[in-house]
């Protein structure tokens, strides 16, 4: 019997273990995860701190010994595993090595945590993992913030912000960036999701930089680049990921920003898959890969990966870059990628709304949306359906859709045929 191991257990992980034994493979399978939580979504952990979950709201498809059961495999001891990929072999936590016929590679990404000058960790949060939430879901239970940095303009970050001014706690909101959203939203459709923030009394610190940081008299002193300070009780960072491939050997799997892999899921090294966030697939938006931290795109990945482990012959055309996010009363939508050359164009423009598009050889190839929330999903499946499939007229079902959105219809008609030329 052939024997794989899948290392990290998310998104990807169960997606490919429920794929390989969909399709009938009954290969024994060992999973390493560095804890003995089952999987969970990383973007519910803000809805558990704001007390819109309960905890068990975090694990979407299960207890363990429940997957376990469905899914017929065994986990290691949690911690820290090591990958030889030459070796195709892998040292568990307890120091006991194995050796695998097939292996995924699905370790995720970690939180990007920098020390903020000299405070302690116990000022110090962040947001990524169930233990992140649990840490500040308690101290914001003691009433001990009254006031609360927040670093990183990320989508993360403004879900932050608005749970803890819900709580009555005042909020500096900081980042390098110029604006919030940096590599999602057009500079334009920033400034006004900025105007909304400040009019909510949220203190807004872009463009610059935490150079220093220290306790002071029970409280955290905190120094800006351009020489400005702010008193607060805690510093909640939310400055992005970095993808978690420490645990393989350095030289042995082609790595650039995360594991690069093919559209079936293979890395460099025969028998080595590669899904989720750990990996960059296909951007269908510039015909490359690069890394897409998304939940739908793991759950693709990881199933394809485990199809094709299984003996199958599957492959994943990609996506594109895409974000959908509701907060203090705005809807922010994102498909593809800001920095695409082309011309830009403004669709909608007035006080609660916003439509901005890039577009290349007549069609659209990225788009605004500000408080257009019921159109993300007619755009999201016309703007996939000409990158999936170039050839293919527009299903006239979902054309309807889209004309009845309310979008305005010069964006309608490139978004369904594009501009003639």
């Amino acid at each position: 019997m052939e024997r794989f191991a899948i290392v990290g257990f998310g998104a990807a992980g169960y997606h490919a273990l429920k794929g390989l034994r969909a399709v009938g493979c009954d290969a024994r399978v060992e999973v390493y995860t560095e804890t003995d939580l089952p999987p969970y979504n990383p973007m519910l952990t803000t809805y558990y701190v704001k007390g819109r979950l309960d905890y068990e709201g975090l694990f979407p498809f299960g207890e363990m010994e429940q997957l376990k059961k469905e899914l017929d495999f065994t986990c290691l001891p949690p911690g820290r595993a090591a990958v030889d990929a030459g070796a195709m072999t892998i040292r568990a936590a307890d120091g006991t090595v194995r050796s695998y016929d097939k292996m995924l590679l699905a370790t995720g990404a970690r939180a990007f945590v920098p020390p903020v000058g000299k405070l302690p960790e116990n000022r110090v949060y962040s947001m990524r993992t169930v233990s992140d939430a649990v840490r500040l879901k308690r101290i914001l239970g003691t009433d001990a913030l009254r006031r609360v940095l927040v670093v990183g303009a990320s989508m993360v970050g403004i879900k932050i912000v608005e749970l803890l001014t819900e709580r009555g706690i005042q909020v500096v909101f900081s980042d390098l960036a110029e604006h919030i959203f940096p590599t999602a939203a057009y500079e334009t459709t920033s400034e006004r999701i900025e105007a909304g923030l400040t009019g909510r009394g949220i203190l807004l610190r872009f463009g610059k930089k935490v150079t220093d940081a220290w306790e002071e008299n029970g409280r955290a002193e905190i120094c800006f680049s351009d020489g400005s300070r702010e008193t607060v009780d805690a510093v909640v960072e939310c400055i992005g990921t970095r993808t978690a491939v420490d645990c393989i050997l350095a030289g042995q799997v082609e790595i650039d920003r995360g594991i690069v892999v093919d559209d079936h899921m293979r890395t460099s090294v025969p028998g080595i898959y590669a899904a989720g966030d750990c990996c960059q697939g296909r951007d269908l938006s510039i015909e490359s890969t690069r890394l897409i931290g998304l939940w739908a795109n793991a759950v693709c990945q990881g199933e394809t990966a485990g199809k094709n482990m299984a003996g199958e012959d599957i492959s994943y055309p990609g996506n594109i870059l895409h974000n959908i996010t509701h907060f203090m009363d705005m809807d922010f939508v994102s498909f593809g990628d800001i920095s695409l050359p082309g011309e830009r164009r403004v669709f909608v423009d007035d006080k609660d709304r916003y439509a901005e598009a890039t577009i290349s050889e007549g069609r659209v190839s990225c788009v605004n949306l500000l408080n257009l929330f019921k159109n993300s999903g007619a755009v999201k499946n016309y703007m996939l359906r000409r990158l999936y499939r170039h050839d293919t007229p527009p299903d006239p079902q979902m054309r309807a859709v889209l004309l009845k959105s309310g979008l305005p219809a010069e964006l309608t008609a490139l978004l369904v045929g594009g501009e003639k030329r």
